[in-house]
């Protein structure tokens, strides 16, 4: 007899629904970096190299990029490691390594501790910790998958946004190392008590009917166009994020003097449109082609790259919208990506196929690390993102979902459903 899933909904979610929640908010608080970049860069150079050479803090931005290419990179491990010790040990451990990343870079003597422990420790903590709880918490909810996702993608997001208020008053008074222990008890007093409250999800009983299908494993998934048409996509649309956010503190102190004072306000906004994004084009890609509706926001993030290139030093008015509509840009793609993926490849797969997909984040990354690196002026990075991301957008709307196999077509190699059924007549 062919056994049918369950039903049922499955008791006790709640509590790994609350347990994910206070996992992705202490994860999120690793988009507040760039507000320590000029502190850190005064501490290891001196605050007058620094006021003499404003760019000697790109070296303290290449943290970030370490950091989000561990992110990136590490999400690989997640299902080996669910399927070994278990969600909750998993993300406990993360919370203890993004506690000691942070704490440890509040000591750091050089830059090359930083890029250690606040780079590659508590990037592989943050990433881990992000997609392996986001992920099992929507197994748990297969009849509300897209609301919890936007709960905790959302709450991924609210760090950038009320932190900085609580670690600015600290940095100006206390300075950067008291403001980086603060950090890293937040983080880990989060992270750690929300592994502890999560429980492995359920696993679904599969039909025994072999239907026509759209489910693709990671070898048949990278045997199609589409995936690497969504992987470069993928990169433009980190990138326009990941340069912005890591470099918004230096860049309003370069680009625009007067609102110096303001860099709290910037780096707050820029995290309360990145949140906004992830709600607004989420709800707004249920309603609308999500291929259509990245293609046309990369698009928009690509002409305002340009605008604040060409015209740096920009007009006020213009470095204010250019940077929030990157951040909003870069909230609500990200947040569509993983949904797209699962259209196109199926749900069974979606979390491993989305990882590998993922990984253009950490390309992305190495992309800011070496501008970073290199120091490149904003008014030549700008047009050179600009660039990346228009790629991106022609990309996103070109592109057509891989037409759907049958399960012996997959086995034979991913076959369409319909060359399958044209060479069965």
């Amino acid at each position: 007899m062919t056994q049918q899933p369950s039903t049922a909904v499955p008791s006790g979610r709640g509590k790994t629904l609350l347990g994910t929640v206070l996992t992705q908010l202490g994860a999120g608080t690793a988009y507040v970096w760039s507000m320590f970049n000029s502190p850190l860069a005064e501490r290891f150079y001196g605050a007058s190299a620094v006021q003499h050479n404003p760019n000697l803090t790109f070296s303290l931005a290449v943290t970030f990029s370490i950091m989000m290419f561990a992110l990136s990179a590490s999400t690989l491990s997640i299902g080996w490691l669910q399927a070994k010790f278990g969600v909750r040990k998993v993300i406990m451990v993360c919370g203890v390594l993004l506690g000691v990343g942070f704490l440890v870079s509040a000591f750091a003597p050089s830059v090359w501790v930083l890029y250690l422990f606040a780079g590659l420790v508590a990037g592989v903590g943050d990433g881990i910790s992000y997609l392996l709880s986001l992920t099992n918490c929507l197994r748990w909810y297969p009849d509300k998958a897209g609301t919890v996702s936007g709960i905790c993608v959302g709450a991924y997001g609210i760090p950038a946004i009320l932190l900085p208020l609580l670690l600015q008053p600290i940095l100006n008074g206390a300075g950067a190392t008291t403001a980086m222990i603060v950090w890293a008890i937040i983080a880990a007093a989060l992270v750690i008590p929300g592994g502890l409250l999560l429980a492995d999800a359920p696993v679904v009983r599969k039909t025994d009917t072999a239907a026509p299908t759209g489910e693709y494993t990671v070898g048949q998934m990278l045997h199609t166009k589409q995936a690497y048409m969504l992987y470069l996509a993928l990169i433009a649309a980190a990138f326009s994020g990941q340069y912005v956010i890591g470099n918004v503190g230096n860049a309003t102190k370069i680009a625009v003097p007067a609102l110096a004072v303001g860099v709290i306000s910037m780096v707050s906004l820029v995290g309360f449109v990145n949140t906004i994004g992830r709600f607004a084009l989420g709800w707004l890609s249920d309603r609308m082609k999500r291929t259509l509706l990245v293609g046309v926001v990369l698009a928009a993030l690509a002409v305002f790259a340009f605008a604040l290139g060409f015209s740096w030093v920009p007009p006020t008015w213009l470095f204010v919208i250019g940077f929030l509509l990157l951040g909003f840009g870069f909230g609500g793609t990200i947040t569509i990506f993983p949904t797209i993926v699962g259209e196109f490849y199926g749900k069974n797969n979606q979390s491993k196929n989305y990882s590998v997909i993922y990984t253009g984040f950490a390309v992305a990354a190495l992309i800011t690390l070496v501008l970073n690196g290199l120091r490149v002026p904003f008014n030549v990075s700008f047009p050179i993102g600009g660039v990346i991301i228009a790629i991106g957008a022609v990309l996103m709307l070109v592109i057509r979902a891989p037409k759907p196999m049958t399960h012996s077509a997959g086995a034979a190699g991913a076959k369409p459903a319909r060359a399958a059924a044209a060479s069965a007549k």
